[in-house]
C-alpha cells in the first residue's frame, strides 16, 4: 500500500466526528425549510400543500404556529388541520398570538409546522427567538416544516442590507440553515410577484404602495433572487463535502483555515460575516480572533458590549473563539496564523488620519510586515476610526475619574522629595545633570506607586517647572537666561516622559500577569483537588469553592440521583448580609429557578440570565455534561445581570468540563462495584 495515500490524522479525526455526528442525529427530528426571496413568494403556501400530502399519506401532521397572513387561499389550506393554541402573551397591556413550545412538546406529532423561523418571540416566553423553540422541538425528534426569507440569514446580512437599504433585526445563525434536512427554494419571477403586491395578495392599501416603491422593485428582488439561488446551490456544495467527509474520501478536506479579528468597532460585524462567508464557499476552518489589550480592558461597559456583541456574532457563524493579550496586535495576529495553520486573514481597512490628512501605518500594512506570505482580504471598514477614536477619548475621560486622592499626594511626596535632593546636591555644588537625575527618579517613584498614566505625566510636567524654578537663572522663577535652557527643559520633559510612561506600562503588565497567574492558579488548583474528590458532593463543593475564588458569585449546585433532580446546594458569595440569607436561599430556590435547572437538565443547553432562554432568571444556568449526560447543573447569580465576560466564562466552562470527567469517573468506579456486588 502506498503509503502517501493514507489520510493525515487530522483527516481521520475529522471522519470520525462526522459519523459520531451521523449517528448522533438519527436520534433528532427533521427540519425542513421552504426558503423565499421576499415576503409573498408562496412559502407558506407551499408549506401547508406539503403538509396536505403528508396527511394523505396518513402522516401525523399538526400547525403548532401558520401566519394565514388574512389571504383566502392560505387559510383554506389551513382547514383541516389540526391546529395547537396560541399561547396569548401579556406585553405591556396587550396580547400577543405566540407558539405554545410546551403544548407542542406534550402533542409531539410527527410532523409539525411552525411558520417564520427568524421571527422574535415576546418576552415570557421560554426563548428569544422561534429557531431556538424548532431546535428544542428537534430534539425532542420532532420533525418540523417552517419558513424563511433569504433577507433573514445572518451571514447575508450586510449584503442584503446593501441591496434593500434595509437592515434586517431578525436574523437566524448560517447553522440552522444548513443543518436543515431539506431546504426547498419557493421561487416565483419578479414580476409576477409585483403583480401579486399589486392586486393586494401580499400587502393592502398603503402598505403595498410603500413596498411597491421601496423594497418590491424590479431591480432589487432581481437581486434577491440572485443571492437566493446562489445560496441554495453553495448549500449543495457543502452537503456534498459532507457527504465526502462522512464517507471518507480522500479529497473533501481542503486544508484552508480563515481567521478574523475581533474588535469593539462598530463595523467589525460586517467584517466578521464576510471571514464567514469566505470559510463557507472554501469549506475551511473558522477562527475569529480577539487580540486583548490594555485599553480595552480599561474601556467603558458600551465598548466592551460591542466587543462581546461581535464575539457572540462569530460563534453563532461557527467560528472557534480565541483571545490572546499583548499589545502589538498586529504581532500577536501573525504570531497565531503562523502556529495555527492560517492560510486567509480577513479584515477591516481603517481610516486612522494624523496632522495634515497624512495617514499612518494601518494594521494591515504591519501585519504584511510580520506575515508577508498569508493571503489578507480588506473589508471597507471606515466607521472603526472614529469609533477607536470614541474609546480613546472614552478611556482617557474614565483614566481621569479613575485618579485616586492618594495618587496625587504620593506625586506631591516624590516631587517635594526630588526638590529637596536637588536642593541638597546643589548646595553639594553638583552638577545640574545630577539634580536631573533626581527628578527622574522622582518621575520614576510615581509611575510605580500610583495607577494609571495621569499622574506620572504630571509628574514629568511638574518635574521640569520645578527644575526651571529653583535651579536656573534667575532663580525663584519660571524665566531662563541660558538660550541652551529651552532644549534641556525640552529633553528633561521627554526623558521624563518615556521613563514614566515606561514604568507604568511594566507596572500594568505585571498586575495583568497577576491576574492571568492568579486564573492559571485556580484552573491548576481546580484540577488538582477535582481528581481527589471521591463523592459528589465533594465535585459541587469544589466547583463553588473554585468560582467563588475567580468571581465571587453565589453558586447553585444541582444533582441528579437516578432520574430525578436532588436538593440544591446554595453556597452564598461572601459579604451577604446574615440576615438575608434565609429570604435570599428561597428566592434562589424558588419553582421558577428550579425550572430552569430542570430545563437544562433535560436539554444540555445553558439557560437563564443574560441568554436567550429562559432570560427572566435570577441565576445563569451551566450543564456539567460528557456526551449526551448531564451530570450536574452549576447556577452563578448575577445580581447585576451582567454578562460574565469572555475569558472568566470560557474559564468557568473549562472548569466544569474538568468536573464532567469526574462525574463520569466516579459514576464507572460506583457500577463497578454494584457489578461486583451482584456476582
Amino acid at each position: 500500500m502506498n503509503s502517501d495515500k493514507r489520510p493525515s490524522s487530522k483527516e481521520m479525526l475529522e471522519k470520525i466526528q462526522a459519523e459520531e455526528e451521523k449517528v448522533h442525529r438519527k436520534s433528532f427530528g427533521k427540519l425542513k425549510i421552504f426558503l423565499g426571496y421576499a415576503a409573498g413568494t408562496g412559502k407558506t403556501y407551499e408549506m401547508l400543500e406539503a403538509a396536505r400530502e403528508l396527511q394523505r399519506s396518513h402522516v401525523d401532521v399538526v400547525a403548532g404556529y401558520v401566519e394565514p397572513h388574512a389571504r383566502p387561499e392560505t387559510a383554506a389550506l389551513l382547514n383541516g388541520i389540526e391546529q395547537i393554541p396560541f399561547l396569548m402573551v401579556d406585553y405591556k397591556g396587550v396580547k400577543i398570538r405566540e407558539f405554545d413550545l410546551d403544548a407542542a412538546l406534550k402533542r409531539r406529532p410527527k410532523v409539525l409546522l411552525v411558520d417564520e423561523l427568524a421571527h422574535t418571540n415576546a418576552p415570557g416566553c421560554r426563548h428569544q427567538k422561534r429557531y431556538q423553540d424548532i431546535e428544542e422541538l428537534l430534539e425532542h425528534g420532532i420533525n418540523v416544516y417552517t419558513t424563511v426569507n433569504i433577507q433573514h440569514l445572518e451571514s447575508l446580512n450586510d449584503n442584503i442590507a446593501s441591496i434593500t437599504t434595509i437592515q434586517m433585526k431578525e436574523r437566524i445563525p448560517d447553522s440552522i440553515f444548513d443543518k436543515a434536512e431539506q431546504v426547498k427554494l419557493v421561487d416565483i419571477e419578479p414580476e409576477d410577484l409585483i403583480q401579486r403586491m399589486k392586486e393586494g395578495k401580499i400587502y393592502q392599501g398603503m402598505q403595498a404602495q410603500r413596498a411597491l416603491q421601496n423594497f418590491f422593485t424590479r431591480d432589487k428582488l432581481v437581486a434577491l433572487r440572485e443571492i437566493a439561488l446562489r445560496r441554495m446551490a453553495d448549500r449543495v456544495n457543502h452537503l456534498a463535502e459532507e457527504e465526502k467527509k462522512r464517507l471518507g474520501s480522500s479529497g473533501f478536506s481542503t486544508g484552508e483555515h480563515v481567521l478574523t479579528c475581533i474588535s469593539p468597532a462598530p463595523s467589525n460585524a460586517k467584517v466578521i460575516r464576510a471571514a464567514a462567508r469566505l470559510a463557507y464557499a472554501f469549506h475551511a476552518e473558522f477562527t475569529a480572533l480577539y487580540v486583548e489589550t490594555r485599553s480595552l480592558q480599561n474601556a467603558d461597559e458600551k465598548v466592551k458590549r460591542r466587543r462581546d456583541d461581535n464575539i457572540r456574532l462569530a460563534r453563532s457563524l461557527g467560528a472557534k473563539i480565541v483571545t490572546v493579550n499583548g499589545e502589538d496586535v498586529a504581532r500577536q495576529i501573525a504570531q497565531y496564523a503562523k502556529v495555527s495553520n492560517v492560510t486567509k486573514i480577513v479584515m477591516g481597512r481603517t481610516a486612522h488620519r494624523i496632522l495634515f490628512g497624512q495617514t499612518r501605518k494601518t494594521l494591515v500594512e504591519s501585519l504584511n510586515q510580520y506575515a508577508p506570505s498569508l493571503d489578507v482580504y480588506i473589508i471597507p471598514d471606515l466607521q472603526s476610526g472614529i469609533g477607536q477614536k470614541v474609546s480613546v477619548a472614552a478611556g482617557a475621560g474614565k483614566g481621569l475619574k479613575s485618579v485616586k486622592g492618594s495618587d496625587f499626594i504620593i506625586m506631591g511626596i516624590m516631587m517635594a522629595a526630588s526638590t529637596a535632593a536637588g536642593l541638597l546636591l546643589s548646595r553639594l555644588q553638583m552638577t545640574e545633570a545630577n539634580i536631573i537625575m533626581a527628578y527622574l527618579l522622582g518621575v520614576m517613584l510615581t509611575a510605580i506607586n500610583t495607577q494609571g498614566y495621569v499622574c506620572s505625566v504630571l509628574a514629568s510636567v511638574l518635574s521640569v517647572l520645578l527644575f526651571n524654578y529653583f535651579f536656573t537663572m534667575p532663580h525663584y522663577s519660571l524665566q531662563a537666561y541660558d538660550a541652551s535652557y529651552p532644549l534641556t527643559f525640552a529633553m528633561m520633559f521627554a526623558v521624563s516622559l518615556l521613563t514614566s510612561w515606561n514604568m507604568s506600562k511594566i507596572q500594568k503588565q505585571n498586575e495583568e500577569n497577576a491576574k492571568r497567574a492568579y486564573r492559571t492558579e485556580i484552573l491548576l488548583m481546580n484540577s488538582k483537588k477535582l481528581r481527589r474528590v471521591k463523592s459528589r458532593k465533594e465535585i459541587g463543593n469544589e466547583l463553588a469553592s473554585q468560582i467563588q475564588k475567580l468571581m465571587n458569585f453565589t453558586v447553585i449546585v444541582y444533582m441528579k440521583s437516578g432520574m430525578q433532580i436532588q436538593e440544591p446546594s446554595i453556597y452564598l458569595r461572601s459579604g451577604i448580609d446574615s440576615q438575608c440569607r434565609d429570604r435570599l436561599i428561597r428566592d434562589y430556590t424558588s419553582k421558577e429557578e428550579r425550572a430552569v435547572a430542570a430545563w437544562v437538565f433535560e436539554n444540555g443547553h445553558r439557560a437563564g440570565c443574560t441568554t436567550h432562554t429562559l432570560p427572566n432568571a435570577k441565576a445563569i444556568y451551566l450543564p456539567v455534561m460528557d456526551s449526551d449526560n448531564v451530570s450536574a447543573v452549576v447556577g452563578m447569580v448575577l445580581e447585576e445581570r451582567r454578562e460574565i465576560g469572555t475569558f472568566e466564562y470560557d474559564l468557568i466552562c473549562a472548569m466544569l468540563g474538568e468536573a464532567a470527567l469526574v462525574f463520569e469517573r466516579i459514576q464507572k468506579m460506583e457500577d463497578m462495584a454494584r457489578n461486583s456486588f451482584t456476582k
